[in-house]
């Protein structure tokens, strides 16, 4: 985890960052073809930003944070929740086949 930028708050909570958390990458797309792995799209996507409580919590596994890909909202929030679009926040790091 590295300082989260001061303007930023916990995408749990809302309190003020402390912590930026890497997340991992995300394949979205494969090529039609399966069989054929020539072919993807890998997103990267922002660090998370945690409070110093969420954090530790992140840390232990106590706490699981998701993404929303809509594209009305794309952000993090505590998984299985809705996210302000609405839609729940998924696990990070699923992979999706076109």
């Amino acid at each position: 985890m590295t300082a989260a930028a001061p303007s930023t708050t916990c995408v749990v909570c809302s309190e003020p960052a402390t912590e930026a958390l890497d997340p991992p990458r995300r394949t979205l797309a494969r090529g039609l073809d399966p069989a054929d792995p020539s072919y993807s799209v890998t997103v990267i996507l922002p660090d998370i930003a945690l409070c110093a409580e969420h954090a530790g919590d992140v840390r232990q596994g106590k706490q699981l944070v998701g993404w929303c890909d809509n594209e009305r909202c794309r952000s993090y929030g505590a998984l299985s929740e809705p996210s302000a679009c609405g839609h729940p926040f998924e696990t990070l790091g699923a992979s999706k086949r076109s």
